[in-house]
């Protein structure tokens, strides 16, 4: 894989560190077109609010055995809106995690019975400190070593709300983590540790270990067992390091050990590419483990980075090793398909390995169904079109009314709401704005390089509600210095702590030069004399928009042996799309069609792949070597927003379950034919059955 300057990023992670915990830097479930993990999803009423609000209902290939809805959790003010998202099973029980909420109360985990698949019904809940929320990675473990073999035990992380709702509530603050819970008896569930994971910081001038007052927050984690060294290891994605695949040992679950904060892929493996150049947001967004013989393998989402395939067998430091990973196109195959040229989003989501590990399907996330179209500076002597990118967790320029950022322009520094104060927008002199134009505030990344900056650093998303404060309409953030030196040609303006719905799109340090008719100048050391005074105004902008779909499926042939530390392949084969999430007229009014995450069907000879498409509903793919076809649909009247997907077995029957974001939980069974067992299979009422043990 080709290398990208690492340098472009690292003050990305400085800043990362700086902020010391709950800023999230990753992109993941918001409205449609944010893509910051801490953002409530909403597509604007859209969803469930009559004709013309979503899809077309629609069933064929799959039977609804039953629902169940969910209460608003304790404590909370009833609204379910956007409240339910991942979905785990054991037994004859379902856990489903609770999302943020807007005053970031009832986060936790639901708990029903499916004993009687048709009628799933809540019998408990499972609460995490105020200020926390679960979402995605909701586990059912049961060791197979120590004091709790045999047992069952709930994982689920913990991310945080930001920290004005905090302190304006009182609420305990970047807590993070994750909770175990022993739940073998569901009726009794006793919580076993809360908010564990990695606080470490680094060293300081001595050699001495920097702790943190709290954990890092974690996106997602998943469990195994090692037959190897008879322990139960716990893979996190931490949120807030570059090493972020956090592996822990859970073999005690009232004390998780830290295993290995060593994994940034990224520098040890390369998985980095330099082409096309919009595949900057590098990182971890979700991991499973399988053992295939004696090896144990992780397949890591890396998002912009691709699918990556690591050896685990040895999870300690030094001896973790790459098997193979993924590529993205130069072009987008979906968009390529119906005549369109663009760079692919990137976006690994999540994926699983088929049953006899000759394939891996994987998810493309994406909740914008419009890229940032072409940079221009309209006025002024340096006129012309300049590079830019879309910034992780702003809205897109999609979301304006006229699908066009343009207007004037004016320099409010930093931004960081502590250090660097912002203008007020009636204070700098800004011209009138004609009709659909854009006051636009003008930031830079950082403050990194500059020794006539402000102290501290914050978050593109802090910045920019600092701007919104302000009066300013939307933001163009500009890099800095030191990041044209590492990448002149392609900017990148990180991502994240985004808390409400802001404009945003990012260009480079020579644009930035160039509104305000300052001679770029690159030397180092940096003179900040050099630059825009705070307060200044620029010339206008116009940024339009370009439509290139939503997320969709990629199918990869793998192959690798079963010897520990040997390398392998990977290869696309195959992607797959919901007609309509490739159809702009369905962009705006018909909910997220993004796809989430997918299931494989665990019986061998059985290669169906069980799709949460969001608001495009459950969908169903058979897979081999020719690649994909949809085999099933559903969307119920009403529209659905499903977000966790799982397959499970009561009984003897196999089932789907499905979380479905406003409502609680579906319960289906595929009504395809496959080997082994008739087309339609007779519903028996399952009782008390036990699922297979996971993990």
């Amino acid at each position: 894989m080709n290398h990208r300057v690492r340098t472009v990023l690292a003050a990305a992670a400085a800043v990362t560190v700086a902020a010391a915990t709950g800023a999230i830097a990753h992109p993941g479930h918001g409205e449609r077109g944010s893509v910051d993990f801490g953002d409530i999803a909403d597509d604007g009423g859209k969803q469930h609010d009559g004709e013309g609000g979503h899809l077309d209902p629609v069933s064929y290939g799959v039977r609804l055995i039953g629902k169940g809805a969910l209460s608003a959790p304790p404590g909370t003010n009833g609204d379910m809106t956007g409240r339910v998202a991942d979905v785990a099973a054991h037994g004859v029980h379902a856990y489903l995690t609770a999302f943020r909420a807007a005053d970031c109360l009832g986060g936790g985990a639901w708990i029903m019975d499916i004993s009687d698949p048709t009628a799933p019904v809540e019998v408990g809940f499972l609460p995490t400190t105020d200020g926390n929320y679960a979402g995605e990675g909701a586990q059912v473990v049961t060791p197979d070593y120590g004091a709790y073999a045999g047992r069952q035990l709930f994982i689920h992380q913990n991310e945080t709300c930001d920290a004005e709702l905090a302190e304006a509530t009182g609420k305990e603050r970047y807590l993070g983590g994750i909770n175990i819970w022993d739940v073998t008896d569901p009726l009794d569930p006793q919580l076993l540790v809360e908010h564990a994971g990695d606080m470490t910081v680094g060293v300081d001038a001595d050699g001495n270990q920097v702790l943190r007052d709290n954990p890092t927050t974690v996106h997602s984690a998943f469990a195994w067992n090692s037959h190897l060294d008879e322990k139960t290891y716990a893979v996190l994605v931490d949120n807030e390091e570059w090493e972020d695949v956090d592996i822990f040992d859970i073999t005690d679950p009232t004390d998780p050990a830290p295993v290995n904060d060593t994994l940034d892929l990224w520098t040890l493996f390369d998985v980095a590419q330099s082409s096309p150049p919009n595949l900057t947001q590098v990182f971890n967004h979700d991991m499973m483990v399988y053992r295939k013989g004696d090896r144990y393998i992780m397949n890591v989402n890396y998002w912009d980075g691709g699918y990556v395939l690591l050896d685990v067998t040895d999870p300690t430091p030094g001896n973790v090793t790459l098997i193979a990973e993924s590529d993205y196109a130069e072009l987008d195959e979906e968009r390529l398909k119906r005549g369109h040229e663009v760079a692919p989003e990137g976006n690994a989501h999540q994926s699983e390995f088929s049953p006899d590990f000759k394939y891996l399907i994987g998810t493309d996330e994406d909740f914008s169904p419009y890229g940032v179209g072409e940079f221009s500076i309209t006025t002024g002597p340096n006129a012309g079109v300049y590079e830019s990118v879309a910034v992780g967790g702003a809205a897109p320029v999609a979301s304006l009314p006229d699908l066009r950022l343009n207007g004037p322009t004016a320099y409010v520094g930093y931004a960081c709401p502590d250090s660097a104060p912002v203008p007020p927008r009636d204070e700098v002199g800004l011209p009138e704005l004609a009709e659909g134009e854009e006051a636009i505030a003008v930031i830079q990344r950082g403050p990194v390089g500059d020794p006539s900056a402000p102290e501290g650093a914050c978050f593109p998303g802090q910045k920019a509600d600092a701007a919104m404060a302000a009066g300013y309409d939307a933001v163009l953030f500009v890099d800095h210095h030191a990041g044209h030196n590492a990448s002149p040609d392609q900017p990148f303006c990180g991502s994240g702590a985004f808390t409400q719905p802001v404009v945003a799109v990012c260009t480079t340090h020579t644009a930035f030069h160039h509104l305000f008719d300052s001679p770029p100048d690159y030397s180092m050391p940096y003179d900040a004399a050099k630059e825009p005074a705070i307060g200044d105004v620029g010339h206008s902008i116009d940024v339009d928009s370009v439509f290139n779909g939503w997320g969709y499926v990629r199918q990869f042939r793998t192959k690798f042996s079963d010897v520990p530390g040997t390398p392998g392949s990977i290869e696309q084969i195959d992607t797959y799309a919901v007609e309509e999430a490739q159809m702009e007229e369905y962009a705006i009014g018909y909910g997220d069609l993004s796809v989430h995450e997918v299931a494989t069907d665990p019986r061998p000879g059985v290669n169906l792949a069980y799709l949460s498409y969001y608001a495009a509903g459950l969908r169903i793919v058979s897979y081999g070597p020719k690649g994909m076809q949809e085999v099933a649909a559903f969307i119920d009247e009403g529209g659905n927003n499903f977000w966790g997907i799982e397959v499970h077995e009561i009984d003897g029957e196999t089932y789907v379950l499905a979380s479905d974001r406003d409502h609680g939980l579906y319960i289906f069974q595929a009504d395809v034919d496959v080997p082994g067992r008739p087309t339609s299979t007779p519903n028996n009422g399952p009782k008390d059955g036990k699922g297979p043990k996971d993990g």
